[in-house]
């Protein structure tokens, strides 16, 4: 564990002072800071700690407070993108109809995903503002409230895929043993919805907190579980058997609840003297443990309160709209995937789709490091006055995603046919992914600038707009144009997914715009 470093230089833009500490320094999208403002905040300051749980996130050079914001977060995604690999890999050893199996699967947990977000979102900007505020009691109050809200949702999470996913795996046109397999995975794999919805919301309160490195280690540990438990019991082991595709959806169903309750220890210990004196205010010898004492579970503050439950909705219902609006357009656009004329099979359509998805997973997980840390700090600066800075750290967010994800679509670009051959064995699926994989490289700097404005208007309240922009983008760019490319132009899974391409763009220009209006600043939360 790092120990904590300050500095006693004056930051120019607030006037503020800071402790003493040695320069840390990082160069990464140091070339391409478009104005001079920025330039000036990001460059005339000392460099801060990289521990993100005991640096104060309202001082300091917004540069490396972005990086090393991100850098846990980032790690955590990586490692949410390897699980996905994982199965990809293991499902594609299998057969086609199992990687259409945790395709179908891994949508519909994305759904209830969304459902949580109600929670997520609404608690992530609240406890910004107040840890921006200095008001400790409320950040901890709304960490309470978003626990008993996760708890109900994971529950009718549960209870709804178990009773709907046959309707699924029909509406994807699943035929036969596809059908049966994905079922199955859908029906187990809700298992472990409540547990997963636990951990992200106590893991979103912390990052509104500033503390990423303790969801990293907590989720990442989970993810490290989750891998292990897949191969062993989907290939079997000693005298563990095989259970084929159903081993991918135990292993994850077992993980996610290790998450959870990794996640209650960490926030339900006693506090110490100090701790409770301190009202988790103070940075301590470990700021982290400071903030997990700041956020403490306690069963009195878990009784509902209508009032801050209707503040964290209020943010969180239009962002949980937003997802579920993302969501049908993506259950729409899957279904002309599947349904596209073509020599191949749906569940081979499917496969491919889901295998170039589980290779766009190196991109989008990664952005979304980008995009928690612009929430944190907008939150956060909010919070304490500071709406230009916020401004600022979101703009050096969605910089140095877009110089991350502009590698990545080199990746996908020249390596697409090595990358799709690695999670699947199938030619079939070779010859509908690749082409359409490598279209999705040239739109990956929209797809930075998209996730980034989306994390940081949510942590400044502005929920609503992402919701708007996307039902519009959906209903009148995504789904129009995959039905165009696949049908009328007759493109496979290439034309299909130009839908999606133009999608990318569009919701990114809006993004941009809406976040460049300001109007977020002026946001009560």
């Amino acid at each position: 564990m790092s120990t904590p470093l300050r500095t006693s230089e004056e930051l120019p833009s607030s006037g503020r002072q800071r402790d003493e500490k040695s320069p840390i320094e990082t160069t990464c999208a140091a070339s391409i800071v478009a104005d001079a403002e920025a330039a000036e905040c990001l460059h005339d300051v000392a460099p801060v700690a990289a521990d993100p749980a005991s640096r104060d996130l309202l001082r300091g050079p917004i540069r490396s407070g972005v990086f090393f914001l991100a850098l846990p977060v980032l790690g955590e995604q990586l490692l949410n993108a390897a699980v996905t690999w994982n199965d990809a890999l293991i499902a594609g050893r299998i057969s086609a109809e199992a990687t259409s199996a945790i395709g179908i699967a891994g949508y519909v947990s994305w759904l209830m995903t969304m459902l949580f977000w109600m929670a997520d979102t609404g608690a992530t900007a609240i406890v910004a503002r107040a840890t921006g505020a200095r008001n400790p009691s409320e950040a901890r109050h709304a960490t309470n409230q978003a626990f008993g809200l996760a708890v109900a949702m994971g529950v009718v999470g549960t209870l709804f895929v178990l009773t709907t996913a046959p309707g699924f795996a029909k509406l994807l046109n699943m035929q036969g043993d596809a059908n049966a397999i994905s079922v199955r995975f859908m029906q187990i794999d809700a298992l472990g919805l409540t547990g997963a919805a636990i951990s992200l919301a106590l893991a979103a309160c912390l990052r509104g907190a500033g503390d990423t490195r303790t969801p990293l280690v907590v989720l990442g540990g989970v993810n490290v579980i989750n891998i292990t438990l897949t191969w062993l019991l989907a290939l079997g082991w000693g005298p563990i058997p095989a259970y084929g595709v159903d081993g991918i959806a135990w292993g994850t169903v077992v993980a996610r609840w290790s998450g959870a309750i990794w996640m209650i220890a960490l926030l339900a210990r006693p506090l110490t003297a100090r701790e409770d004196s301190s009202n988790g205010a103070s940075a301590g010898p470990s700021g982290r443990r400071a903030t997990r004492a700041m956020l403490r579970l306690r069963p009195s503050l878990m009784q509902p309160d209508s009032q801050l439950i209707r503040r964290i909705l209020k943010i969180g219902v239009p962002a949980a709209g937003d997802g579920l609006v993302t969501f049908s357009g993506h259950f729409v656009f899957m279904m002309v995937v599947t349904r596209v004329p073509s020599e191949y099979s749906a569940a081979i359509l499917y496969a491919a789709h889901t295998v170039g998805i589980r290779i766009e997973s190196l991109s989008y997980l990664p952005a979304n490091a980008f995009g928690v840390a612009a929430a944190a700090m907008v939150g956060q600066n909010l919070g304490a006055n500071q709406p230009e800075r916020a401004a600022l750290a979101a703009r050096e967010a969605a910089r140095q995603a877009a110089c991350l994800l502009a590698l990545n679509g080199l990746l996908f670009f020249f390596a697409a046919e090595p990358l799709f051959r690695i999670l699947s064995d199938d030619p079939r699926v070779w010859a509908c992914g690749v082409p359409a994989l490598r279209g999705l490289a040239c739109v990956q700097i929209p797809l930075a600038f998209l996730i980034v404005y989306v994390g940081a208007l949510r942590g400044a309240g502005d929920s609503r707009s992402p919701m708007i922009y996307t039902a519009l983008s959906m209903a009148l760019v995504r789904v129009p144009l995959a039905y165009l490319g696949g049908f009328v132009l007759r493109g496979g899974l290439l034309g299909a997914w130009m839908g999606m391409f133009g999608d990318l763009v569009v919701r990114a220009a809006l993004m941009s715009l809406r976040f460049r209006l300001g109007r977020w600043k002026r946001i009560q939360v």
